[in-house]
């Protein structure tokens, strides 16, 4: 085994004891993975730590104070964030060694580092549905980088350059339809919450027109379309997310949340 390279993995973890054996020793580069669990019921935490991971056990608060609670752990110059439905292939595995050993101290002018992401639903690749050369900035400078505290769909934030490293971050986010299922829901409610802090409110109009104009505009104005039946459910279920934010907020102003 050749020496580690200065590069803590931040990994955010809930019930996914399915995934990591096949995802942590896919990143056995890394002087160290700390893993933030979500109180787990399937022996998430216990199987991190056997696989060599440093966990903290952590309710979830949204994912971006998530994140944040993660970073604060993270004693390493670089970090990689990746979430458990996500893995480097190859080429982009190759990319960050060489990235690492040319300047593993972080001294260099470039802060962070992206690489393409390709997601999955149910075992097809989607093409198209907004999804099609999706770009995510997963490897940075420590020092440069922090999170917002979104609730959900949290950003990166960083101070100074990033640059595009060759190779795929591979997403199979949907393997089944529980994923699906628990998903929408855990996300609407979180995408509500975002908008609930942001001071927004939502009427019956919202309800009715906001979940029609996010399907029209992934499924047509997006080429949902061309990925058959598998882009139609893509857009239909985000389709259905902005519905439950939507009445979450308007059951909010009415007294009945």
């Amino acid at each position: 085994m050749p020496d580690r390279l200065p590069v803590s993995v931040l990994l955010l973890t809930h019930n996914e004891a399915a995934r990591l054996p096949s995802l942590l020793p896919s990143l056995d580069f890394a002087s160290e993975i700390v893993v933030v669990d979500d109180c787990s019921t399937d022996g998430t935490a216990g199987l991190a730590e056997r696989l060599g991971a440093r966990v903290t056990v952590n309710a979830l608060a949204g994912f971006g104070p998530q994140r944040t609670f993660a970073l604060e752990r993270c004693t390493q110059p670089w970090v990689l964030w990746i979430d458990a439905d996500e893995q480097l292939d190859d080429t982009a595995r190759a990319a960050l060694v060489r990235t690492i050993a040319a300047d593993p101290t972080a001294a260099g002018a470039t802060r962070a580092f992206s690489w393409e992401r390709r997601t999955w639903f149910l075992g097809t690749r989607i093409r198209w549905c907004g999804w099609r050369g999706e770009r995510v900035t997963r490897l940075f400078h420590r020092a440069a980088g922090r999170f917002d505290d979104a609730p959900v769909h949290e950003r990166l934030q960083v101070n100074g350059a990033t640059s595009h490293l060759p190779g795929i971050l591979e997403h199979h986010s949907y393997d089944d339809w529980d994923a699906c299922r628990d998903k929408l829901i855990r996300y609407a409610h979180a995408g509500a919450e975002a908008r609930r802090r942001a001071g927004r409110r939502a009427t019956a109009l919202d309800v009715a027109v906001r979940p029609i104009a996010r399907f029209l505009r992934m499924y047509v104005l997006q080429l949902g379309v061309l990925d058959g039946g598998p882009g139609l459910a893509v857009c239909g279920l985000a389709a259905a997310n902005v519905f439950l934010r939507e009445l979450e907020l308007w059951a909010d102003g009415r007294g009945r949340r």
